[in-house]
């Protein structure tokens, strides 16, 4: 079901930046999205200076970003690594819509998803949480993952 809700232009424009600067300091960690008027718009813009400024990881961030009673959109540049291949780097987009956030609200952020999903072509990691639970820590996020990652931005990952 589509919500007749559209993307911002600036949308597509800064995903094309997160997809392409790799210079540490002023590489998008984190994007957060959220709905007005319509509109799927960039509420905040986190770099990777801005983390180090807050001297704050992007994986806190992101998880800091999925506050009760409230939906958003994320897009977060995860960096992890594997077993067998090392470091890697992948975005992650992920719709957050609190089971306790209104119920319009959730019905509107769930049907604008897939519109705002296929701008981000090319994603190998999609998730929606309705729960604190559901990505409390590193690990839980490590085994959406895959079963091999060892670490998910330098923190030790260990599966049960």
């Amino acid at each position: 079901m589509a919500s007749g809700v559209k993307v911002d232009d600036v949308v597509k424009e800064l995903y094309e930046t997160m997809k392409l600067e790799k210079n540490e300091k002023e590489r998008i960690r984190l994007m957060v999205f959220g709905i007005c008027d319509d509109l799927i718009k960039v509420k905040q813009i986190f770099r990777q200076k801005d983390l180090n400024e807050m001297k704050v990881d992007a994986f806190k961030l992101y998880k800091d970003q999925m506050m009760t009673g409230c939906c958003c959109y994320l897009l977060y540049d995860c960096h992890f690594e594997k077993a067998e291949q090392g470091g890697q780097e992948d975005l992650i987009f992920t719709m957050w819509a609190h089971d306790d956030a209104p119920l319009k609200m959730k019905m509107v952020y769930a049907s604008s998803k897939n519109t705002l999903k296929d701008i981000f072509k090319g994603i190998k990691h999609a998730y929606e949480f309705h729960d604190c639970a559901d990505c409390s820590c590193e690990a839980d996020l490590a085994e959406k993952l895959g079963k091999t990652v060892m670490s998910v931005e330098g923190h030790s990952c260990k599966h049960t």
